[in-house]
């Protein structure tokens, strides 16, 4: 499989400590890829990272050969993020925000709508769309968040907790959406704490603390489970004593 992004020696420190150090890591198209591990480990800092958010205090990313900092200044649409943060105008409607997105990168609101009624649809959203967002719960700017990630269908796919604040049949979406995102030959990235989530989504996982300490992958065979992954984190947790 094409690696769609590639961390090389990535290290990242913020005032004077180091959160990641010597990551080495390839994401590849037509998997999601989970990351795991404690709190404070670095997970969401490798997916800013992966996402040319932050600059490594040493080593590389780069996503289809392209420095990943360079693709984010350009806007190419490579990449789809959703954070904790969901990152919305509060009074601007939902329409209006996936509209301001879309024109950054040259859509027109037409197209904006088209792509994303079917997925909104979905989630049950398109009649509270013309809403400010700031009026909606939690959940529904989550969503509107991942519409506006997906607006450029892009090659790869960052997801912080995309299912922390949804409902079961919401969360059901998110998960079948990421799942064809990447049969597609694209490449999803899903940061998580839930071990059934891991386990139903994730085609390999990276155990993230402070560096990459564990990847489990079998090509061709999906090997993710609760048991692998908690052996894992305690001989890891051992390790690490």
């Amino acid at each position: 499989m094409t690696a769609r992004a590639i961390a090389a020696g990535l290290t990242v420190a913020y005032r004077g400590r180091t959160v990641l150090a010597d990551v080495d890591l390839e994401v590849r198209s037509g998997e999601v890829l989970g990351l795991m591990g404690p709190n404070g480990g670095g997970k969401s800092t490798l997916l800013l990272a992966l996402a040319g958010l932050i600059r490594p205090t040493a080593g590389t990313v780069s996503l289809d050969g392209v420095p990943a900092h360079r693709a984010a200044l350009e806007a190419t649409g490579k990449v789809g993020l959703i954070t904790t943060v969901p990152g919305l105008y509060p009074l601007l409607t939902g329409w209006e925000n996936l509209a301001f997105f879309g024109a950054l990168y040259g859509l027109d609101e037409a197209t904006v709508r088209t792509r994303v009624a079917p997925f909104l649809d979905e989630l049950g959203l398109t009649a509270r769309m013309d809403l400010p967002v700031g009026t909606g719960s939690s959940g529904m700017q989550q969503k509107i968040s991942l519409a506006r990630a997906l607006l450029m269908d892009p090659p790869l796919l960052l997801l912080d907790e995309p299912t922390a604040n949804l409902d079961p049949v919401s969360a059901d979406v998110i998960f079948r959406t990421a799942r064809e995102h990447a049969d597609r030959g694209r490449a999803v990235v899903w940061v998580t704490h839930d071990l059934h989530a891991a386990e139903r989504i994730c085609d390999r996982i990276a155990l993230v603390a402070g560096g990459i300490r564990a990847i489990h992958v079998l090509e061709g065979e999906r090997t993710v489970t609760r048991p692998r992954l908690l052996d894992t984190w305690r001989a890891h947790l051992q390790d690490e004593a």
